[in-house]
């Protein structure tokens, strides 16, 4: 299967970081690795990548820095997690968990733009409609109500109509392209609906990664300082550095957790109890899951939501453009009947 007729992009690294992770861990040197993915690559921005890779590697150039330099291919979170990674001993590890983040974007893009499909090319036809009506059916309807002495609907109506239409197919072409796990950033986990998409995620990866780098034996302080750095949300990063500085005061994972105030008491709970018995990575693996469900069922909410309320939108316009230009008509055609 070549990964670049996969879209969208995050089906592609999933698939390419999947890959890699395997090819390392059966021992194929990175060199090699880099050669034998582009064998399955058609010619884009992800190939240009992995060939750059490929000859830094054979250069001396170490795996994290020439991975860092492809900063267009390759998020912030994802080349830290690779620094983490070569940090912790275990970048297969590192790779696979890469993968399961993008195929977990990639899935919620995929459940959203399936959603948002009917209500956007119903956006496209309504405005299609509004544009036809102004053009075609308001002249000879205004002659009519003109001639007979009727109220008629202003171009006014009609733009107002079609500007709402094309303000919705704008709205809903925005959240096509934008994945939720990426818009607002500014506002957070505030946002209605999209906010707890993303705190479910933010807090899943915080999780995994703490979980990949305390199975690897990093010193705690340094485990939090990794997973800040591969952290993209700010609000999150900000969580985990308060943890880092109690981690450097001497203080155990679950307190360092409970003084970021990001986990919720259950959470806090479940991770001490393993901690006193020497598994807390296992405990942080299990927070990573449940949040992932989380976020699993929060995607299906926003997918059930969207579409009614785009539909319901349009409705609305539908019936208004209708009522406006149908009413007068029928009041002229009641008058007909009488008269006859």
């Amino acid at each position: 299967m070549s990964l670049a007729t996969l879209e969208p992009t995050t089906d592609q690294l999933a698939i390419f970081h999947r890959t890699l992770a395997e090819l390392c861990r059966a021992g194929v040197p990175l060199p090699r690795a880099f050669r034998i993915l582009m064998a399955d690559l058609e010619k884009g921005t992800l190939r240009a990548a992995v060939a750059d890779m490929a000859s830094d590697v054979e250069c001396g150039v170490p795996f994290d820095q020439a991975y860092a330099r492809h900063q267009g291919e390759f998020p912030a979170l994802y080349r830290a997690l690779v620094q983490a990674g070569i940090a912790s001993g275990d970048l297969p590890a590192v790779l696979e968990e890469i993968s399961r983040h993008a195929a977990t974007r990639a899935q919620v893009n995929a459940r959203l733009r399936r959603a948002l499909a009917y209500p956007m090319l119903t956006a496209f036809f309504v405005l299609i409609l509004c544009g036809a009506i102004l053009t075609f059916v308001s002249p000879i309807h205004w002659g009519l109500a003109d001639a007979e002495d009727l109220t008629s609907p202003t171009p006014v109506v009609v733009v107002a109509l079609g500007a709402l239409a094309l303000l919705v197919l704008i709205t809903l072409f925005v959240a096509w392209v934008q994945s939720p796990l990426d818009a607002g950033r500014g506002l957070g986990f505030r946002l209605p609906v999209i906010g707890p998409l993303r705190n479910h995620a933010a807090k899943a990866s915080f999780a995994s990664t703490m979980a990949l780098l305390m199975r690897r034996n990093v010193p705690l302080p340094a485990a939090l300082t990794l997973a800040a750095e591969a952290t993209e949300d700010k609000r999150v990063r900000r969580a985990v550095v308060k943890m880092s500085q109690s981690a450097h005061e001497g203080q155990p994972l679950a307190e360092s957790v409970r003084a970021g105030s990001l986990l919720e008491p259950s959470m806090l709970w479940l991770i001490e109890t393993a901690e006193r018995g020497g598994s807390a990575h296992v405990a942080l693996d299990d927070v990573s899951r449940i949040h992932r469900q989380r976020l699993d069922r929060a995607t299906e909410r926003l997918a059930v939501l969207v579409t009614p309320c785009a539909e319901l939108v349009l409705g609305v316009i539908v019936f208004v453009c209708a009522w406006a230009f149908m009413v007068p008509l029928m009041r002229y055609a009641g008058e007909l009947f009488t008269l006859n």
